[in-house]
């Protein structure tokens, strides 16, 4: 890398109380909406490649 990570800020306030609160909601998900939160997500993807006639090497 031409240059070095910076290091993570730390959140105070009200940033730190939303990001608890988002990794309680993510942690809270179950196995079921994970797949299909999954599923949603690579079918949008596969969309907008054929819309934008993107291809995604992997």
């Amino acid at each position: 890398m031409k240059f070095p990570w910076k290091e993570t800020p730390i959140l105070y306030g009200e940033d730190a109380r939303r990001f608890e609160e988002e990794m309680k909601r993510v942690d809270a998900m179950s196995e079921e909406e994970r797949q299909a939160n999954w599923k949603k997500l690579c079918k949008d993807v596969d969309d907008f490649c054929k819309e934008w006639n993107v291809t995604i090497k992997i």
